[in-house]
């Protein structure tokens, strides 16, 4: 299952909808990444990955997902793109939120 879409990832880094088009290969590739990273993380703490979420879960799993994918991407772009690291800042920021909140949930294993 995939918790958030491209949309999602791509408003968190201000991108319009022709660089979204540009960037769509590289946000299919995070936002896979943030989808392995959570259901993993769900498995970590013994419980199943939340597939089939709806609701309150799906919302909140869609903006964890958001932050991760987002902070692979300004990595990423870190990394490959610039000679500096524009995005440190930032993608640690994206990164941490996503985490902090992702191990919140996988521990509950619920938001109701």
């Amino acid at each position: 299952m995939t918790y958030c879409t491209s949309s999602d990832v791509g408003s968190r880094l201000a991108l319009d909808s022709a660089q979204r088009t540009r960037a769509a290969n590289r946000l299919t590739s995070v936002i896979n990444r943030a989808t392995i990273d959570i259901d993993q993380e769900f498995r970590d703490y013994g419980r199943d990955a939340p597939t089939g979420a709806t609701g309150t879960m799906a919302d909140i799993l869609k903006e964890i997902c958001a932050d991760i994918a987002a902070s692979y991407y300004l990595e990423d772009e870190a990394v490959f793109q610039t000679a500096n690291n524009d995005g440190s800042v930032r993608s640690n920021y994206l990164r941490t939120r996503g985490f902090n909140n992702l191990q919140r949930l996988a521990h509950l294993g619920d938001v109701s």
